[in-house]
């Protein structure tokens, strides 16, 4: 790309790690390569430091003359006067400075733009090495003392020091872990049944297409099975299975390897067989994984870890191994991540460059707090947690006391708590946590765990299930609220952009056969429990509530007409997630017995900022001045019509959001059961008038950075930052 370019020279300084950074020389073209790893600059020293400091390009006919040029002597720049220097930056970050310099010719537009777009790639490409450098060595014997630590979204609150599960779909050979083993012939014996499966796979699918394609296309097939029998394929994955490497990564790097000596070939036609040697390792990999996932061998504090963690494989994990979740992808309003706030574990997510492949079986500390995981730790990062986890144990006994005491605000303001559920593992400890009810069921979690629509009277079985459990307390059942971030495999929903389209209540009016299957289970479930409440989600205007309650009044009728006598009318509220919702909640409130405000996709939506994007994640903040300023108006537009507002998001178990929530006048809140005793605490610790005083302070702030420093803030005062942080 340098040639492209028509440049005499090229320098590549990389930053540091220090505080403050400085910036190294580490690659150079056209210049004495003795001065490489010899060279360094400080930010805003020298035309590099320059570049750094200013993060952007500098381009200059002379640079010798320039008052900041500073001559690397016998390095043989003086003979290139004409300089264009372009900051390599990524999340805001510069990461170094690349500069290119020719003898004669000046660099014009054309030229910066070029070298503004290899900056770009560069900064990509030395963000992944920097990570995979940074944790080659780890689970290796260490000289030294060594900590590696991660940094995505502090998604849950909470720590855990575990082991690290590395899940892997058999579908990728790129997505294989490492694993070393200290008896290789279970392995050997693995790998030569998924082999001997894949070949008569390949000799059934030839005699298939026999009847329709040419032999010669046929012979395709049997030429792979033949490339299975024995040759260089087979033994070098024997010989990394004998050396102690598991035997899916064993076959992942030698089909790597064959791939690529085929891929160096002149010829075009043996160039393109590449493709055909790893769509071969796929098919065995693919078998080799479906032997091994039928029995997983969980270690007793999982951390489970993944390029992207999904509500299966959350449910795959037994509840009491299950500690903690790292991913690659997703932010801490993901709705992966909003169940595992209702397993009560903490969560890192979009953790960019996650050295997923290398960390399977290590030990892991978790930081849900900070959104840091320390992999391969060192006895003082260990020594270190573990007294937070001491002192963590504290708050939660202090905690433990509060559970059978209503929450009453100082001045003696009742406030009703109940828990978000979905998982029949949340029942007992909603029981145990003094809960006053179920105030969002999410009842499209049984059907994510399925290959299939659950019938009518598995639906009536769940939910006969959960209103029992609860009998005599309020139980919010919402409807199916799939799409978005919450797919079915076996309801495929292919769209450009999914949180926009085709969801929630808008899927299930489409698909009235749907819909009416699981109203009729519902009211059928509480017929002698009498404590059934429905909330339609991504209600978006005042016309879906009114088509739902058809439905609702028909599946209604339906029972009656069955069951022989009048059946009561369950008590029928709506989802405020929609912004246009916001506008229109006097008329919505018209048609509904309550509201419940849903601020994980309300904030998304009034942000523009997609929740499962960790490149944006930083900007997603339900305590946003916006937010809050339309979560008010719901509340007043509410009162004209004596409509009841809860709040069923993840702001309402957060300790700051609660005391917002409180200011704006909500009196109602829903949370994962993890979170319901710290809720409880901030309302039993603080007036309703100071915290009506701090909202009107709140939402006059410009950004939400300075709303969470007034709430931390008076959090403080109170001695309760242990609440929101690592440590007392």
């Amino acid at each position: 790309m340098i040639a492209d370019l028509v440049a005499d020279a090229c320098t590549i300084f990389l930053a540091t790690d220090d505080n403050p950074p400085s910036l190294i020389l580490k690659s150079s073209y056209g210049l004495n390569p003795d001065i490489v790893g010899n060279v360094t600059r400080n930010f805003g020293q020298g035309l590099i430091g320059l570049v750094a400091a200013k993060a952007e390009s500098v381009n200059l006919t002379n640079a010798l003359e320039h008052k900041d040029f500073i001559l690397v002597p016998s390095s043989g720049e003086d003979k290139f006067p004409i300089y264009l220097g372009g900051p390599i930056i990524s999340h805001r970050k510069v990461l170094g400075v690349i500069a290119i310099q020719r003898a004669q010719q000046v660099f014009n537009e054309d030229d910066e733009a070029f070298l503004t777009t290899l900056a770009s790639q560069l900064a990509t490409s030395i963000e992944h090495a920097e990570s995979q450098g940074r944790f080659k060595l780890i689970g290796s014997k260490k000289l030294e003392s060594t900590t590696h630590v991660v940094r995505g979204v502090a998604s849950l609150p909470g720590m855990a020091i575990g082991h690290a599960l590395v899940l892997n779909r058999g579908v990728k050979l790129e997505s294989v872990p490492d694993k070393k083993v200290k008896d290789s012939l279970p392995e050997i014996k693995s790998f030569d049944d998924a082999v001997r499966k894949v070949q008569e796979e390949l000799t059934q699918q030839a005699e298939r297409m026999r009847a329709s394609l040419p032999e010669e296309e046929c012979a395709l097939f049997l030429a792979y099975a033949q490339m299975l029998n024995s040759g260089s394929l087979i033994d070098d994955t024997y010989r990394r299975i004998e050396q102690g490497s598991w035997g899916p990564a064993s076959w992942r790097d030698t089909v790597e390897e064959h791939a690529q000596v085929f891929e160096r070939m002149e010829d075009e036609y043996l160039a393109a067989r590449a493709s055909d040697i790893r769509d071969l390792g796929r098919r065995v990999l693919r078998a080799l994984m479906l032997e091994r996932e039928t029995h997983i061998d969980f270690p007793d504090h999982t951390v489970l870890v993944g390029d992207e963690i999904t509500a299966t494989d959350l449910a795959d994990v037994p509840p009491d191994c299950l500690c903690a979740i790292i991913s690659t992808h997703g932010s801490s309003s993901s709705h992966v991540a909003i169940l595992a706030h209702a397993l009560g574990i903490p969560a890192v997510m979009g953790v960019p460059n996650l050295p997923v492949n290398q960390m399977d079986g290590l030990k892991v500390v978790v930081d849900g707090y900070s959104g840091c995981a320390y992999i391969d730790p060192d006895e003082n990062i260990l020594a270190e947690y573990g007294a937070y986890l001491e002192e963590e144990e504290v708050i939660e006994r202090d905690l433990l006391s509060l559970k059978n005491e209503p929450a009453f605000t100082l001045d003696q303001h009742r406030i009703s708590l109940y828990v978000n559920s979905g998982l029949m593992a949340d029942y007992t400890p909603s029981l145990k946590s003094g809960a006053e009810g179920i105030g969002l069921y999410r009842t499209e979690i049984p059907f994510q765990i399925r290959d299939r629509f659950p019938t009518e009277e598995e639906q009536y079985h769940m939910y006969n299930k959960v209103l029992k459990t609860f009998s005599g307390m309020p139980v919010v059942l919402r409807t199916l609220d799939v799409g978005g971030d919450k797919p079915l495999s076996y309801f495929p929903i292919k769209e450009a952009n999914p949180f926009l389209g085709w969801r929630g209540v808008r899927i299930t009016l489409d698909h009235p056969e749907i819909f009416i299957t699981q109203l009729r289970a519902m009211i059928r479930a509480n017929i002698g429990n009498d404590n059934l409440q429905i909330l339609l989600p991504m209600i978006s205007g005042q016309a879906e509530v009114a088509d739902s309650l058809e439905l609702i009044h028909r599946a209604k009728y339906e029972i009656e007409e069955e069951f022989g006598h009048d059946i009561e009318m369950p008590k029928i509220g709506a989802m405020v997630e929609v912004p246009s919702a916001v506008y229109q909640i006097e008329d919505i409130c018209s048609l509904v017995d309550f509201i419940s405000i849903g601020t994980n996709d309300l904030t998304q939506y009034l942000l523009a900022v997609d929740r499962n994007n960790e490149n944006v994640a930083e900007l997603y903040s339900s305590l946003h001045p916006a937010v809050l300023k339309a979560m008010r108006q719901v509340v007043e537009g509410a009162k004209h019509t004596d409509t009841p507002v809860s709040v069923c998001g993840e702001l309402a178990g957060d300790p700051l959001g609660v005391m917002a929530l409180l200011g704006m006048g909500i009196n109602s809140l829903s949370m994962s059961v993890g979170s319901l005793l710290r809720a409880k605490k901030v309302i039993k610790s603080f007036n309703l008038d100071e915290m009506e005083v701090m909202f009107s302070e709140a939402i006059m702030k410009t950004n939400p950075a300075q709303v969470r420093e007034l709430y931390i803030e008076k959090l403080d005062s109170k001695g309760l930052g242990g609440l929101i942080r690592v440590g007392k």
